[in-house]
Order: C-alpha cells, then sequence, then structure tokens
C-alpha cells in the first residue's frame, strides 16, 4: 500500500488551524478573531482563539483599542475587549461602496425609503420608537419594530456608503490645518 492509499488520521480543526497560523501574522489572527466578537471578553479569550499567547493578543488588542477598532471596558477585573460598533459599519459602508454602482445604490435607498414609508402609514408613527412607545403588551407589531430599526440601519449605511461616491479627501476644502475638517470647525470642535 503506498503513501496515496493511506487514510489520514489527524485532527481536521488542528489542520486548519495550524494552516491558519502559517498564513497569517499574529496579529491578523486577533484582529479577525476580534471582528467576530460582540460581547466584552477579556484577552485570554481572544488569545485561545486566535492561537496567540494571552501577552501578545493583549498587545495587539491595546493597539486595535488605540485605532478605534476595538472597544475596551475597565469595569470589571481587568480589560476586555469587543469589535467596535464603528469598525463593523465603516466595514459594511466600504462594502456596498465597492460591490454597488452609485445608481444601484440610488435604487437601494429608494426601497429601503419605501420600505420605511409603508411601516410609517400603516402604524401612524413617524419612527420604531414610537411604535414601541403605542403598542400595548398584546398588540401585533412588535416584530416590525426591529424589522423597521433594521431598514433604517441599512438606509443610513446606504446613504453613506452612496456620499463616498462625491468624497474627494484630497481636495482643499476639506483639509484644515488641525486635520479636522470644515464641520469640526463648523461645530467647534477642538483637540
Amino acid at each position: 500500500m503506498g503513501d496515496a492509499d493511506q487514510l489520514w488520521t489527524g485532527d481536521i480543526n488542528e489542520a486548519v488551524i495550524e494552516e491558519w497560523k502559517a498564513e497569517t501574522s499574529p496579529f491578523e489572527r486577533v484582529r479577525e478573531v476580534l471582528l467576530t466578537v460582540t460581547t466584552f471578553q477579556y484577552a485570554g479569550a481572544i488569545a485561545e482563539q486566535a492561537a496567540v499567547s494571552e501577552s501578545t493578543a493583549r498587545k495587539h488588542l491595546t493597539v486595535l483599542a488605540d485605532s478605534g477598532f476595538a472597544e475596551i471596558d475597565t469595569s470589571g477585573q481587568g480589560t476586555r475587549y469587543k469589535r467596535s460598533r464603528e469598525t463593523i459599519a465603516m466595514q459594511r459602508i466600504k462594502e456596498l461602496h465597492t460591490e454597488l454602482s452609485r445608481d444601484e445604490l440610488i435604487l437601494g435607498i429608494r426601497d429601503l425609503k419605501t420600505q420605511i414609508q409603508a411601516y410609517q402609514d400603516d402604524y401612524n408613527v413617524i419612527d420604531p420608537n414610537a411604535l414601541a412607545v403605542d403598542l400595548s403588551a398584546d398588540e401585533d407589531g412588535w416584530e416590525a419594530i426591529s424589522d423597521w430599526q433594521a431598514l433604517e440601519d441599512d438606509l443610513k449605511l446606504a446613504q453613506a456608503a452612496l456620499s463616498l461616491y462625491d468624497f474627494d479627501p484630497d481636495l482643499d476644502e476639506h483639509i484644515s490645518e488641525d486635520a479636522h475638517g470644515a464641520l469640526a470647525d463648523r461645530i467647534g470642535l477642538s483637540v
């Protein structure tokens, strides 16, 4: 019996982890794991999933938190981490902008607005929060609240993706001496 005829007897999970480790840096693995973390976790738990030491995970998580990629919580016994909402939003905006043309985004925004208008008309309220206030505990409509909120979130993301078609950060009008831009100047934001 030749080598090709013998069955592999290894652990598939271990093989996949070893391949992942060979193809990625510790920083990349910590970042990838962090993208899946929706509730605060200690560095040790993230390290285990990322196949790195706890000190390596903590070092990379600190960098990711400093860059806004991760949120931190220091209210417990040590620092805990999770992905930041802004990171997920920016990734979704980038995906929409990359995958959809300007015209497709405009059509999608129109469709989302039509669906939102239908909820407003059906329930005679302006937004899902107003619906939640108006509904009694046993009334139909509670499922509509989460669906409506999802539509509004999608609309915000689609509008942001569409705005990227007109944004050129290299134009002088977007650059100010303190690097905050014209909006920061208008609202009085200072460093």
